[in-house]
């Protein structure tokens, strides 16, 4: 094959793992873009240096190869998702051609590696290494992996050694690389043992240091050496290489059998690369699977090689359609919470833009997968300097010391998909109405209140809340909205009210769908008023741990009495 030719048949393989990969680019940052955006941003180039040169591990869980890749892509490109996309694209393309580098190195010939460029560059098992900036990490370390192997076939140690210093430092699994190394000496190499000391020893003290210092105990980081784990995660990846259940752990058979060496050096590596993954069942992923299936391309160039090319070509026709379903699941799933995150930030970041800075920032409520690392990365996102005080509350209430700041209330309301914001100031008077479908007010509710449902609030058969009573307020109305499995478990429920512990006529309620309950009040002062709602009897749903009253859609003095 030539030159001219080995690029056309290159940049239409790029062409069309685009095409097939053009979804990503609709996604959005994962809440662990933002949390690494949050401090890498204003990072100077002093703590990259250091992270970089440094052989101490590292327990703040800093890569400096990756953080540093971010804080670069920021300043290049802002927010702009796609062209990080775009960017991680590239890298994985350039991998792909590593690829093919590597399997020619090894002697495979030219058809079986450019099948095993396709099978990596359109393997859908590691779905998130390809979809998410968030794993540059792990396609980073697959890079500079692949440049230390291929510096070391050709007998360039100093630079294979520093690649594999790099590779480390962006993802700890290139710690195993000094064992692939000696098993290309052993399938490959003239069996020279002494140019890996050097590996060797910066590999084990990178892995004393991770199992000796690591600060992460009785957690998901928490390596669990135990035959439990190793079946939990075994099971897992497994599943991953054909995209078959348990199909993977023919591998062995096939290792065990091959007489080519691409074959063992490729699996040999790919089960290398895993070990540090195969004792951590706390952290599971399909990005996980990037490095590992690196190797696997290598070993797949090998078993291409062993049968006719009708063979080879039947392979792909049962196995492209398996990888094209598992693309439209993942997809399915990833665009739909990447667009709740993307509510979530785009309503905050206009909120940031046109309003003055707040001295507090408390939260309520999360996209689904989108963690509460992501929200605070996300709002110091939007302050480059002095970001404001953020702090998580199931239920929002003024922070104390707040008479004299400005606090913003941000609500997650996961019925709607949407956020509300709302802002109190020293000056800011209570309502002496409240809708609970929205942020307004959400400070004078007090116990008893849970997050926004479809239009209501689900609240405890206790709850409480604060209202400025209006002059000559005549009338009291409670909107609420049960629904026919609380009448049918709980029965009906009667609806205590009371206003500064003088308590109104209790209501029974028999049907279900949203009904207005309404009293007549008695003349009394302007001024605040507590109010506590009480139901009985009451609901505790199936499947979930909370004990209800009923959901409460908005209540108040009556805005037109």
């Amino acid at each position: 094959m030539s030159k001219r030719a080995g690029l056309v048949c290159f940049l239409l393989l790029a062409a069309l793992f685009v095409i097939v990969n053009r979804g990503a680019y609709k996604g959005f940052f994962t809440d662990d873009d933002f949390d690494h955006l949050s401090w890498t941003r204003n990072a100077g180039p002093a703590m990259f240096i250091q992270g970089l040169l440094t052989p101490r591990f590292q327990s703040n869980n800093f890569r400096p190869a990756g953080h540093l890749f971010y804080h670069e892509e920021e300043s290049f490109f802002g927010f702009d998702f796609p062209k990080y996309v775009a960017a991680l694209h590239l890298l994985h393309l350039l991998n792909v051609w590593l690829v093919w580098l590597l399997a020619r190195r090894l002697g495979a010939r030219p058809l079986p590696a450019a099948a095993a460029c396709v099978f990596f560059a359109l393997h859908m098992g590691f779905f998130d290494a390809v979809w998410k900036p968030a794993y540059i990490f792990d396609v980073l370390c697959a890079t500079f992996s692949l440049l230390s192997i291929l510096s070391y076939a050709r007998g360039r140690w100093i630079l294979s050694f520093i690649c594999f210093w790099l590779a480390y430092k962006a993802k700890e699994p290139a710690v195993m690389l000094p064992f692939v190394l000696a098993c290309y000496e052993i399938g490959f190499g003239s069996r020279k043992w002494k140019p890996l000391i050097p590996f060797f020893l910066a590999s084990f003290s990178f892995g004393l240091q991770g199992l000796l210092l690591n600060p992460n105990h009785d957690n998901a980081y928490t390596f669990q050496f135990t035959g439990a784990a190793l079946a939990q995660t075994g099971v897992f990846y497994a599943g991953r290489v054909f995209l078959v259940p348990y199909l993977g752990f023919a591998l062995p058979v096939v290792f065990w059998f091959a007489r080519n060496h691409r074959v063992r050096f490729g699996l040999a590596a790919m089960l290398l690369f895993f070990i540090p993954m195969l004792f951590l069942p706390g952290r599971i992923d399909t990005a996980y699977c990037y490095l590992p299936f690196a190797a696997l391309a290598i070993a797949f160039a090998g078993m291409a090689e062993a049968g006719p090319i009708a063979v080879l070509a039947l392979f792909f026709l049962l196995w492209l359609p398996l990888d094209l379903h598992e693309l439209r699941v993942q997809r399915r799933g990833k665009l739909a919470r990447d667009d709740d995150a993307r509510a979530w930030v785009t309503t905050w970041d206009r909120y940031a833009r046109g309003n003055t800075p707040p001295d507090n920032v408390i939260y309520s409520g999360e996209p689904a997968g989108f963690g509460s690392w992501g929200i605070i990365g996300a709002i110091k996102c939007s302050y480059r300097q002095a970001p404001p005080d953020i702090q998580y509350a199931e239920q929002p209430v003024l922070p104390a010391g707040s008479d004299h700041a400005r606090v913003a209330f941000a609500s997650w309301n996961s019925s709607l998909h949407k956020l509300d914001i709302a802002e109190h100031s020293p000056n800011t008077p209570d309502a002496s109405f409240i809708s609970t479908t929205s942020a307004t007010p959400v400070w004078q509710l007090e116990k008893g209140w849970y997050g926004p449902e479809n239009g209501f609030r689900w609240i405890s058969p206790a709850a409480a809340a604060r209202l400025e009573r209006p002059e000559g307020a005549a009338r009291f109305q409670l909107r609420v909205l049960p629904n026919t499995t609380l009448l049918e478990k709980a029965g009906p429920v009667t609806v205590h009210v009371s206003i500064n512990d003088r308590e109104l006529d209790p209501r029974l309620v028999t049907q279900a769908g949203p009904q207005t309950l309404e009293w007549s009040l008695p003349p009394a002062p302007a001024g605040p008023v507590r109010i506590s709602i009480r139901t009985e009897p009451p609901f505790r749903p199936s499947g979930d741990p909370r004990t209800l009253g009923i959901p409460v859609g908005d209540f108040g003095f009556d805005p037109h009495f």
